[in-house]
């Protein structure tokens, strides 16, 4: 679904608890088993395209879409906010940023290579904490080849955060600041 759809979709949750449920698809590669993005693909009109995960090219025509059932779709309202978060990753402590967090997890914007299910330790700045928040994560999830830097990077769920950090999040979440 393009992100102007899951906008529509969190406005509607946010205002209807009781909102519809709109079933998403997704398209695994046949050979790594990650999924492309419909708009991925929308944004190559070609017969064949590289996968963003492994980058074989991947026949159109055996794409074979699986829609997801409403117990799979997301439950936690995605906020939109930018906050530096950082880790280590082979070696190399980095500084990032968010594209989008929940209570679930987050979306981190990066170019630098991660392999789905992988284990990071995460320290996400969230304003009013002195000390940043420790969180374990596990991507589930990595975009490197995009159109726009905006979409490449990681889909990370949260395994563990301490309780000091749990409560600085939700209450993040819940102030008028994320959704700026």
């Amino acid at each position: 679904m393009s992100d102007g759809s899951d906008r529509f979709v969190q406005r509607m949750s946010a205002k209807n608890e009781a909102a519809p449920v709109f079933e998403r698809k997704k398209l695994p590669c046949p050979n790594c088993r990650e999924f492309l993005s419909e708009t991925y693909i929308e944004l190559n009109p070609f017969p064949q395209i590289p996968c963003p995960a492994c980058g074989s090219l991947v026949s159109l025509d055996v794409l074979h879409a699986i829609v997801l059932p409403a117990s799979e779709q997301r439950t936690a309202k995605r906020c939109p906010v930018t906050l530096k978060v950082s880790y280590k990753t082979y070696g190399d402590f980095i500084d990032e940023y968010t594209k989008s967090v929940s209570r679930r997890g987050m979306f981190i914007k990066t170019r630098h290579p991660h392999q789905t299910h992988d284990v990071v330790d995460l320290f996400l700045h969230l304003p009013g904490l002195t000390e940043p928040a420790h969180i374990t994560g596990e991507i589930i999830h990595v975009t490197m080849l995009s159109a726009s830097d905006e979409d490449a990077g990681i889909g990370v769920k949260f395994i563990d955060i301490d309780e000091k950090s749990r409560q600085a999040l939700l209450a993040f979440l819940q102030s008028p600041e994320s959704l700026t």
